[in-house]
């Protein structure tokens, strides 16, 4: 997709200038901090942010062995900085960045691993191997900003709310095939009623999320259902496919994507652009 394929061309980009740059396995071109942390520049910028404890990195990374096998790699990750957890830690070295610097890092990996990432050492080290830990800083935040970045990145395009969509279905198990329009219909419960057709008057309980599990909307908290005239456009596309797939009684969860919902434009600052909605509904009555 297109979101995914731009961040993988970027990090390719990355590495390939820190792999001709030659952080290797010698000592050459490295620095050593007064901390002992041992560090290479490869881009510095004079002009950038330096970030202070408490605010929120935005980093890409690669981590390998000394002989270049990779480990981890992201090219879009996000974390704290804090205090260092002991003498030439990650946090010593992130602390002496400005915005847009690549550097690499010499770390020991057990003390990478075991201290500052609070896992095991991953089978491709042994003890007392060094870890070298190649970052780019790309934006500082502090946490008024945090929620901003955070939408302005995840809804940025069509194809980035189909990598968060791919997502939410994995994380939530959902293995139900979309309608041919993209609907995901997933019946909680069976209706025994009468069954819901386009001009049907409809009377109907809802909660409205988004996949990342904010509710913006839910009749159940004003204690009345909502009525409307399915197939007439009175509501979104999503809801008109999905309620017709219902009868009197049935509920089930609708997962929409925003061509069936709100679309690139969004709704008012309830609903951002390009967002999947998830709708709990309960159809009452039809008729």
């Amino acid at each position: 997709m297109k979101g995914r394929k731009m961040r993988t061309a970027y990090l390719v980009v990355l590495v390939a200038l820190m792999t001709l740059a030659g952080c290797g396995g010698g000592n050459d071109g490295f620095k050593e901090h007064p901390s002992g942390l041992q560090y290479r520049f490869f881009e510095m910028n004079p002009e950038g942010d330096t970030p202070e404890v408490g605010d929120i990195m935005v980093i890409s990374f690669k981590m390998t062995t000394i002989n270049g096998d990779l480990v981890d790699e992201s090219a879009f990750y996000r974390l704290q900085l804090s205090n260092p957890v002991y003498q030439g830690d990650f946090h010593t070295g992130l602390a002496i960045m400005q915005v847009d610097d690549s550097v690499c890092f010499k770390l020991d990996a057990f003390d990478f691993y075991e201290k500052s990432r609070k896992r095991d050492l991953p089978p491709q080290f042994q003890q007392g191997d060094p870890v070298l830990v190649y970052v780019k800083l790309k934006n500082i935040l502090n946490i008024d900003d945090l929620e901003t970045e955070r939408l302005a990145y995840y809804h940025s395009d069509r194809d980035m709310e189909m990598e968060l969509l791919e997502d939410y279905l994995e994380l939530t198990n959902t293995t139900v095939a979309p309608t041919e329009s993209g609907l995901y219909f997933i019946e909680k419960k069976k209706g025994t009623g009468k069954k819901a057709v386009a001009g049907s008057r409809i009377s109907a309980h809802y909660t409205g999320k988004t996949i990342d599990g904010k509710v913006f909307d839910s009749s159940l908290n004003r204690g009345n259902p909502l009525v409307f005239v399915l197939g007439q456009g009175q509501v979104i596309k999503g809801w008109d496919e999905g309620f017709a797939l219902m009868s009197e009684g049935g509920e089930a969860r609708l997962i929409i994507p925003s061509d069936l919902a709100y679309g690139k434009e969004g709704f008012k600052d309830v609903i951002l652009p390009y967002s999947t909605l998830v709708f709990d509904v309960q159809l009452i009555r039809v008729d």
